[in-house]
């Protein structure tokens, strides 16, 4: 399980912000509206003054929450090391949504989600959570994860620079399950409601043996952490739908020292 670790600091604030329900921005600017209104017919500098910041507190509004947050770019707090060392807990990064209307997203890009009910702890809410992985599974693509070794994408064994470790788990795709298991003969899988469910059934867990790694479904990602033993994802709880997908995480905003691009290795070549 990955650990939490709440924003500190002036965190909450921004935190608390960036995430405001739509609802309550209207509301709050329809209750400024009303006072602007109500202030109109005096004319002292007192009045000019609350009229100025009103309109502010308007204009702002609109800007940010009806046409920036929705449309192209909102902040988002790293609260658990699964992207480490890539991301840092604490760190907040920029997540570009204008991105993903242009095109489609890529292999190895860090993609911010709404999460899967069926993959969060108690103390998230469903429905209103979102995850930050890496995707590295498309659509079509065949992935294989053999422990001590690393990730295999179409039969070839690929460098990936970000990693916090080699995986010490095993994994396959199979008839758009993900299964994991170990030298134990442990063997899970995770899906649609099913998040690291053990496998106990033996003539699922021969087939999960013998059988292949199988292509991605249309319309799935594969989704992994760059701490990829201590990472609540898609090896956990299966494959992402793509609607799920929020945006782009473009550069680490906060704190000042981390500053930068979102991604900082140079990124595995694929032909």
């Amino acid at each position: 399980m990955e650990s939490y670790t709440p924003p500190t600091g002036a965190l909450p604030w921004i935190e608390t912000l960036a995430r405001l329900p739509v609802a309550t921005v209207v509301l709050t600017m329809a209750v400024c509206l009303v006072a602007r209104l109500g202030i109109a017919p005096f004319h002292n500098r007192f009045a000019r003054f609350l009229s100025n910041l009103l309109d502010a507190v308007i204009y702002a509004g609109i800007l940010v929450y009806l046409i920036i947050r929705p449309y192209i770019a909102q902040p988002f707090y790293i609260p658990s090391g699964s992207m480490l060392p890539t991301l840092q807990v604490g760190d907040v990064v920029i997540v570009g949504k204008f991105n993903y209307r242009l095109s489609q997203p890529k292999r190895f890009d860090i993609v911010v989600f709404r999460a899967p009910d069926w993959a969060l702890e108690p103390w998230q809410t469903p429905g209103k959570t979102d995850f930050v992985k890496r995707l590295i599974g498309l659509p079509g693509d065949v992935i294989e994860v053999r422990a001590g070794e690393g990730l295999y994408l179409n039969g070839k064994l690929i460098k990936e620079p970000y990693l916090n470790g080699i995986p010490q788990y095993s994994m396959k795709i199979i008839n758009g399950w993900v299964y994991t298991y170990d030298d134990f003969g442990n063997i899970y899988k995770g899906g649609e409601n099913t998040k690291h469910a053990p496998v106990l059934d033996e003539e699922e867990r021969l087939m999960v043996l013998r059988t292949p790694s199988q292509p991605i479904p249309p319309g799935k990602y594969l989704m992994l952490g760059d701490n990829r033993n201590d990472s609540s994802d898609s090896h956990h709880w299966g494959l992402l739908d793509a609607k799920r997908v929020v945006g782009k995480a473009l550069f680490v905003l906060w704190p000042p020292s981390r500053i930068g691009p979102a991604n900082r290795t140079e990124l595995p070549k694929v032909e």
